[in-house]
């Protein structure tokens, strides 16, 4: 365990530069930045946490069966400039000795789709995005070629970085990526004085930086099921066991603890939060038809006016969605002319727009 917390710490020391938000930052007491850097002496917070488990998730994923992405976020308006890219490249250096593949999003939810299948198909490294939710958490994962209307069905090793200001995790990719949140305090970050090539400097020092976390990873297997266990994350027990636990064990904080706060954020599923805290309001636990729905109701489901239609097919889709402390349910028609009736039922207390589980 002694080898394991140096290792840690060799690893903390050489990314204490970068503006994990909630770090606790000093001035860097070898002078090799005229910048703060993260106060090493403390416990990590739950960004350079995250970014740990991460860098170690990179270095395993070869052997994983599943892994969840990373997402390196700073503020929509003051963001560029804190280091996401970077921070993105200096792990790939640590764990592969190379650059990532990078990807932009595109212009639609679609093209990133086929721009993300090319890439999986490609066994390159790699919002809304199917494609990158199954690519995750399926083995195999059955992905569509552009032009073709057959499925290819891949096997996916690839660890998945995703970088962006103001970037929201949309429906199940709230529980498929670990979040860094990377906020300089600074209106301009891109005017920070940083000397030197990191990335080179990484590649440079990999052979220790690659140990250590070597060190970390075979320290935990070694302890086993002896590990105190963290926060379960659906689909990712082996890489909890392997990734996460023992970095917690050594004092980082549970990545997992933040996926509440991820769904929270998520502006479909505040949306869907706005639409039951209305209907509750309006109708109570009554059951009813979409036709009988009341005006706020309405307004909160189709905003945009689209119509009967829309409004009927985005009220199905509910059926069993759970959301700010209600249930939606679906009782059929019991003959051929009846319309469906809805009901919501309370689950929880409902406080706040909160996750929601079930959505389509």
């Amino acid at each position: 365990m002694d080898e394991a917390a140096a290792a840690l710490a060799v690893l903390r020391r050489h990314f204490r530069s970068f503006a994990f938000a909630d770090a606790t930052r000093t001035n860097d007491p070898d002078g090799s930045y005229a910048v703060s850097v993260v106060d090493v002496r403390q416990r990590p917070g739950a960004d350079e946490s995250a970014f740990l488990v991460g860098l170690l998730s990179a270095v395993c994923r070869a052997c994983l069966w599943l892994a969840p992405g990373l997402l390196a976020r700073a503020p929509e308006y003051s963001g560029a400039g804190t280091g996401k890219g970077l921070l993105v490249r200096a792990a790939c250096a640590v764990a592969y000795g190379q650059q990532p593949q990078a990807i932009t999003a595109g212009a639609t939810g679609e093209e990133l789709d086929k721009r993300l299948t090319a890439a999986l198909m490609e066994a390159g490294a790699a919002l809304k995005s199917d494609v990158l939710a199954s690519a995750i958490t399926e083995r195999p994962a059955a992905v569509r070629p552009l032009g073709q209307s057959k499925t290819v069905r891949l096997n996916p090793t690839a660890w998945v970085a995703v970088t962006g200001n103001g970037v929201l995790l949309s429906e199940d990719l709230a529980r498929r990526f670990l979040v860094v949140e990377l906020d300089a305090g600074l209106e301009d970050p891109e005017a920070r004085d940083f000397r030197g090539d990191f990335v080179g400097d990484t590649l440079a020092a990999r052979d220790v930086l690659l140990g250590a976390a070597l060190t970390i990873w075979r320290w935990g297997r070694q302890q086993g099921d002896t590990l105190p266990a963290g926060r379960p994350l659906g689909s990712f027990n082996q890489w909890a066991r392997w990734c996460r636990d023992p970095l917690v064990a050594l004092g980082c904080q549970d990545p997992a603890a933040r996926v509440a706060d991820a769904k929270a954020k998520d502006p479909r599923r505040q949306a869907v939060a706005e639409i039951f805290t209305a209907w509750w309001a309006a109708h109570r636990g009554h059951p009813v038809t979409v036709a009988d729905l009341a005006e706020p109701v309405r307004m909160a489901a189709d905003p945009m006016g689209r119509g009967r239609q829309y409004l009927a097919a985005r009220i199905r889709a509910l059926d069993g969605t759970r959301a700010a402390g209600f249930v939606l349910t679906r009782s059929p028609s019991t003959g051929k002319w009846e319309p469906d009736r809805y009901g919501l039922a309370e689950t929880t207390a409902a406080t706040s727009p909160g996750p929601v589980e079930g959505e389509i």
